[in-house]
């Protein structure tokens, strides 16, 4: 029986221990969440009291401006304008009057055309006119200014009565607006409740942030702050907006790079815009949390001694024990205790491996940074160059009006920069739709020898320019009938024949080299396309990574070469996506070889009838002369260029601003009272996709018949697939060239 006993001694005390262990970490658990939940509350609570108070301090900061608008409006009826320079005299003597630059501010008028004019004369189309063309008299909202480079409030009032000055060129002004910088409201919006541990956001509705309010201590740098919110780690809420419609405001936790923040958000509905408070979770409610901790830590400080003392007594039983019991029990712990520090070993391995892969890692994404932050750089220059010529020369335009052959010249220029700008805006495009996965091809049966032709039609006259020597020489060419992507093919060559013309010195020397290799598969003919020149070349580091996004050169001679770094990326994607491969080779001030191999499957032989482009107009040099053509666009502005522009062709037009509207008169047209529909795609009520369709439904003796040619911003491959798809004739790319155009129209009336 004494065994026995002693068994009982033993096992009761452990049963006992054991059983509070397990009551302290359930007990433990259930508390600790009670706690965190507590915890919770009390931090969403005080950020939605904080957020509610700043949003009533920016209500009546907002209402006060009003004020100062109402006063302007009010001194409005008293005056008479002779001309537009009354007017900013007018204005200056307000501001002047109401200290608007102490609060920077400042007052302007808007015409009946859109046109803005301030104190100092300025004027320009207003970019925000959708904004204030609902039926309302008063607006409030921000705006990104490209007068003053700068966001703002913007405070609009509707005038009840138009003001019309005299003058031989009267101007009616319909709205009278103050524009506040919206950086001198930071004091109304941040609060001082958590020092500077908290963080303010000002939004649009649709989560993104003012293209100038980032700052190096922002947390979240990205444009889209709520696309943010929704990834981060432990956010609730994985559609905010949605959210936002059934509570604010808004307030939850998350964790980024190991650190708890908290957020609220308010939509501040009638301005269009949100309101974002971020600040680190120690920060809020920190004296609640801190009175909790110090509870946990007298209750653990309590269960560890009850613990302990239920450890003395199992101890001191256990002691009883035979000696050679507890030398065994020593060795089993030596043994375990070797164990873990052998696994200890392993972990602090682990770690150290992957601080150096995140050390690697971080180095990547910093060159990557780096790279993009380069790109933004040369970029700004780039596109400011053409926009400075373009905005330089159109003043110089009004003011050299009556000076025909300088009118001509400006215009000219104009015309180049645009051009020039188009280029850089479509590389960008480009770039990122081969990025995103979203660009396909449009695979047709095309001649080899048009596309060299055409090639050759457009890249001479700048070699021409450039006094350049440029071959064209074409070996063992037997397809010439293949399936391919013509337009990105044509893309990918004039992109290399592009940078050969600019980088290769006056009186240089190009070729071009077209050969058909020796084929892989029966059904696959094998090109090879060489573009060498002797130029500037290219350093060694250079050529490994031109292919690279975002990338070039720096270098005293090239840097003076307008481009985007993205031709040879975007050259190397396409490639990639239709199977192909490029090679360069390249020395430092002797030239440079750009070879190009890819296959494409045989199309059918017989050459297909061809005619040159100079040709093709030449029965009917202006082939829009005479027409009446049907328009849908539903830009003002864009369809009074177009009206002008069909004019100077010699072509009439009649535009409606939406799809219905252009069905509705095509149907009550009499038969061959239209020769032609020029269809807008983008466009209220009803889209060019599904106008064209609802024309070709109808019972019109022309419906099937009548030529269809979409006119859109969207010029991507797919782009012009839906727009064939949905029963359009051709498709011609925004902004209009008309030359193009009459080419398009020549074509389509071939094939009816």
């Amino acid at each position: 029986m004494k065994p026995l006993k002693k068994t009982y001694h033993i096992a009761f005390p452990a049963a006992l221990a054991v059983c509070l262990l397990l009551f302290l970490l359930i007990g433990g658990s259930y508390f600790t969440k009670y706690l965190q939940a507590r915890i919770f509350e009390e931090r969403t609570t005080q950020l939605n009291e904080i957020t509610s108070q700043v949003r009533a301090n920016l209500d009546n900061a907002l209402n006060f401006h009003w004020n100062y608008l109402t006063t302007a409006v009010n001194a409005l009826e008293y005056e008479n304008f002779n001309s537009v320079e009354d007017m900013a005299r007018f204005i200056g003597d307000v501001e002047q009057l109401l200290e608007t630059d102490q609060f920077s501010s400042l007052f302007m008028l808007l015409d009946s055309q859109g046109n803005c004019y301030d104190a100092e004369g300025k004027h320009g189309v207003w970019s925000d006119l959708d904004r204030i063309s609902g039926g309302g008299s008063r607006y409030t909202f921000i705006t990104e200014s490209r007068f003053y480079d700068s966001n703002f409030w913007a405070f609009v009032q509707k005038l009840d009565t138009p003001i019309e000055t005299g003058g031989d060129t009267a101007v009616v002004f319909t709205h009278i607006i103050l524009l506040k910088d919206i950086h001198t409201l930071s004091e109304y919006y941040d609060s001082a409740a958590y020092g500077s541990h908290n963080e303010t956001y000002i939004l649009k509705s649709n989560g993104t942030r003012m293209h100038d309010n980032i700052t190096v201590e922002n947390t979240i740098h990205s444009y889209n702050v709520l696309k943010v919110l929704e990834d981060m780690e432990g956010q609730e809420y994985p559609d905010i907006r949605e959210a936002l419609t059934e509570k604010d405001p808004l307030s939850t936790n998350f964790r980024y790079n190991g650190t708890e923040y908290y957020y609220c958000l308010t939509s501040l509905e009638a301005y269009d815009t949100l309101l974002l408070f971020l600040i680190p979770a120690e920060y809020v409610a920190s004296g609640t949390v801190e009175m909790m901790g110090a509870v946990i830590r007298m209750l653990l400080l309590l269960s560890l001694i009850l613990v302990a003392m239920l450890i003395l007594v199992v101890v001191s039983i256990i002691r009883q024990q035979s000696s050679i019991r507890l030398f065994w029990q020593e060795q089993e712990n030596l043994r375990r205790q070797e164990e873990m520090n052998a696994k200890l070993e392993e972990s602090n391995a682990m770690l150290a491996r992957s601080k150096e892969t995140a050390e690697q890692a971080f180095k990547i994404a910093e060159e990557a940074n780096r790279a993009k932050s380069s790109f933004l750089s040369n970029m700004s220059h780039d596109i400011r160059t053409p926009m400075n010529a373009i905005v330089g020369f159109a003043s110089l335009l009004s003011r050299d009006a009556d000076n025909p052959a300088k009118v001509l010249e400006y215009t000219r220029k104009i015309s180049s920069s645009s051009q020039h700008l188009l280029g850089l805006i479509n590389d960008i495009l480009d770039i990122s739709k081969i990025e995103a996965g979203k660009t396909v091809l449009n695979l047709t049966d095309e001649n080899m020898s048009d596309l060299i032709e055409n090639i050759d039609s457009i890249i001479r006259p700048q070699m021409k320019s450039k006094r350049h020597v440029f071959e064209v020489i074409i070996k063992d060419l037997k397809h010439e009938q293949v399936v391919m992507d013509k337009l990105r093919l044509n893309q990918i060559l004039l992109n290399l024949l592009s940078n050969a013309v600019k980088y290769t010195p006056e009186g240089g020397h190009v070729s071009f080299t077209i050969q058909e290799l020796e084929q892989y598969a029966r059904t696959l003919a094998h090109f090879r396309f060489i573009v060498a020149d002797n130029g500037y070349g290219m350093s060694p580091e250079y050529v490994k990574k031109i292919f690279q996004a975002f990338t070039r050169e720096e270098d005293s001679v090239t840097n003076k070469i307008q481009g985007t770094g993205l031709g040879m990326a975007i050259t190397k994607n396409l490639l990639d996506l239709m199977g192909g491969k490029i090679t360069v080779e390249s020395e430092k001030g002797k030239g440079s070889v750009f070879t190009v191999d890819l296959e494409l499957q045989i199309g059918d032989q017989e050459r297909k009838p061809h005619q040159h482009p100079e040709t093709e107009l030449s029965d009917k040099q202006n082939i829009l002369e005479g027409m009446h053509i049907l328009v849908a666009e539903d830009n003002e502005i864009n369809a009074e260029i177009l009206t002008e522009l069909l004019d100077m062709e010699g072509a009439t037009c009649e535009i409606y601003e939406n799809g219905r509207l252009a069905v509705d008169a095509f149907g009550r047209s009499a038969v061959g009272q239209y020769d032609l529909i020029l269809m807008d795609v983008q466009m209220p009520l009803m889209n060019g996709y599904e106008a064209t369709k609802a024309i070709r439904n109808l019972s019109h003796p022309s419906a099937l018949t009548i030529p269809i040619i979409a006119m859109t911003a969207n010029a991507f491959a797919e782009d012009i697939r839906e727009a064939l798809d949905a029963g359009m004739n051709a498709h011609a790319a925004k902004p209009i060239d008309m030359a193009v155009l009459a080419q398009t129209v020549q074509t389509v009336l071939e094939q009816i």
